[in-house]
């Protein structure tokens, strides 16, 4: 048979930069766009001009305290997507209304929400994929025109029937007595201020908000303005941090700011009633009713979405394509068989690992087993196929993978998968190298560009990967020396999940051409270690010898803070999340441990 070819672009614009051409017409390996195929451009060893191959040492990076330096906070943050619907449907379901009234107005208002911009994920310096957990601040029109809009939908909403104005305001807002309407409506809005204000409302607040109210200070339309009015006050809209007011520098957080830090930090939202009477009547803001307050949210299942929150995010969840938008193409319909993957699969695999992270945290399991567990979460029957098991219904201690070779984390199928049919080692090399362990890669060389190279019909990807980038030491440097290797040891599971000894190799027309076996023997380059590891079972090792936790520091902080961690500023915070990660402690306790830290209690005033 005569040797197919197919034009491979190339692009080695950067480090993190992807290949965009397509493989899959040879190899059955890959695609077109970003679920495509899979080269990177980089630059060479550690200074990105091409050559030698980065060393990490084997100790991990080592922070340092110096109790001297003060941090920075961030200035006045607005709730991202996520808190501000949270927060907007806690008010509702706390406003007094009955059950099936606050459904009805969930739902009346659900139009009104979901024109609320998404907010984009802030990346870090010197990364091109993921980011961290502040997600965009930039105020958008968008932003203004769906809380205005919201706020009037739900001043009418609110006030639209007499009985949702009597559980509302109280029955003097539908009585015939009219000499105590404007008191009627100052406790209210002193009331109903403190759900959106998330704190008690000045005199000067009420009084703010009652000036809108006139001569009919009950009359629907009225109350339906002030409601509105409260809706998009700064107060309710972003995150008002209050300390000693005559403070200049680190100050202490007073108590209704810190219920607020606490709240929106396990629960993306906004705090419950405990919280606020804490607040209130200063419990909070001793030793003994703070801790029993960190403990009580974190053991609330609402803690639950802010654990996927973050693991979602430092692992980089979002970036599983669907896995059935090829469905219909030669190589893929071959290369999927009967495992045709449905239009969920790929949030099925990201449940499953989400769902190992809580299972993690919540039974107090140590950092070690987020990367080793081998515990099977799969609740569907079409990614459990892909594990070649039956499904999991939920009911007792998960299953063990019953196949050997699913060593942990990185042998899961949302860290396999990848949208075609071809794996993509050196993608997954980079989400290893840049997520999981924090690894800034150089920058490419000065002249990178795009190159066109034939292929023949009987390679595996492995050795596709390997002929493109490791034959110039314009990208051997990071490609042998940094990605490839950690993408290789993992080439023993094909592009859906599947366990596999050899690779399939395709015609255009789908036709199987030859199976070749696959090779996983890589030198990983982690803590050290530059000599030949076999399996995810050893990568795992080498991760958590420190590499690993650290990066586990770095991100959890930026989860926190909401910002780019500062190794001098941050040094001291960052090294006791370092030491108690290192230390094996559980996983649960080093996230309660954040929030005990002083320098959660505190902001900066400037």
């Amino acid at each position: 048979m005569r040797a197919l070819t197919v034009l491979l672009l190339l692009a080695v614009t950067a480090c993190s930069g992807s290949f965009m051409g397509g493989m899959e017409g040879v190899l059955g390996t890959g695609g077109t766009g970003a679920a495509g195929g899979d080269v990177m451009g980089t630059g060479g060893g550690v200074s990105g001009t091409g050559g030698g191959v980065a060393e990490p040492p084997f100790e991990p990076t080592r922070f340092t305290c110096d109790a001297q330096q003060l941090p920075t906070d961030l200035p006045l943050r607005r709730l991202t997507r996520r808190q501000f619907v949270s927060v907007v449907n806690d008010v509702v379901a706390r406003s007094g209304l009955a059950g099936a009234d606050v459904t009805a107005m969930q739902l009346a208002i659900r139009d009104e929400l979901s024109p609320f911009p998404d907010d984009r994920v802030v990346g870090v310096p010197g990364e091109t994929h993921g980011g961290f957990s502040r997600l965009d601040q930039a105020l958008q029109q968008g932003h203004i025109d769906a809380s205005y809009n919201l706020a009037l939908a739900l001043g009418l909403e609110l006030t639209s029937n007499t009985t949702r104005r009597r559980a509302l305001v109280g029955a003097c807002a539908t009585d015939t007595v009219t000499t105590n309407d404007a008191q009627c409506l100052r406790d209210f809005i002193t009331r109903f201020g403190r759900l959106l204000h998330r704190r008690p409302l000045t005199p000067e607040d009420v009084t703010f908000y009652s000036s809108v109210a006139g001569t009919t200070p009950v009359d629907p339309a009225v109350l339906a303005d002030v409601i509105g009015l409260m809706f998009t006050s700064p107060q309710f809209l972003y995150h008002v941090e209050e300390g000693d007011p005559m403070a200049a520098g680190p100050t202490t957080l007073d108590a209704y700011a810190l219920a607020n830090r606490l709240s929106f930090h396990f629960w993306q939202s906004m705090p419950d009633d405990a919280l606020l009477a804490a607040a209130a009547d200063g419990s909070l803001l001793t030793d003994v009713g703070y801790r029993a307050q960190v403990e009580r949210l974190f053991n609330d299942a609402r803690t639950d979405g802010s654990i996927d929150d973050f693991f979602g995010q430092w692992w980089r969840l979002d970036e599983l394509p669907p896995l059935n938008t090829r469905l219909g193409t030669p190589i893929y319909d071959a290369f999927a068989g009967r495992d045709i993957p449905t239009a969920t699969l790929h949030t099925e695999m990201n449940a499953e690992v989400l769902e190992l992270a809580r299972d993690v945290t919540r039974r107090a399991a140590p950092l070690a087993e987020l990367l080793t567990s081998r515990r099977f979460f799969a609740r569907t029957d079409s990614l459990a196929r892909l594990y070649a098991q039956p499904r999991w219904d939920g009911m007792g201690t998960p299953p063990d993978f019953v196949q050997p070779e699913r060593h942990g984390l990185l042998t899961r199928a949302a860290f396999l998968s990848t949208g075609s049919a071809n794996t993509r080692p050196v993608m997954k090399g980079f989400r290893i190298r840049n997520a999981l362990l924090c690894t800034k890669l150089p920058p490419p060389p000065p002249g990178a560009g795009a190159t066109p190279l034939p292929l023949a019909p009987d390679l595996t990807t492995r050795e596709v990967v390997e002929r493109i980038t490791e034959s110039s030491t314009t990208c051997s440097g990071c490609h042998q020396g940094l990605l490839n290797p950690l993408g290789f040891v993992t080439e023993n599971f094909d592009a859906m999940g599947r366990s596999r000894t050899t690779q399939r190799l395709y015609s255009e027309n789908g036709m199987p051409l030859l199976d070749k076996p696959v090779s996983t023997s890589a030198a990983p380059n982690v803590a050290g270690h530059t000599t030949l590891i076999d399996d995810a079972a050893e990568l795992h090792e080498l991760m958590l010898k420190g590499e690993f936790q650290t990066c586990f520091a770095r991100q959890y902080f930026r989860f926190t803070f909401q910002r780019v961690e500062d190794e001098t500023k941050d040094g001291c915070l960052l090294k006791s999340l370092q030491d108690e990660s290192l230390a094996g402690k559980p996983v649960a306790e080093v996230i309660k441990a954040v929030a005990l830290a002083p320098e959660f209690k505190r902001r900066d005033v400037r």
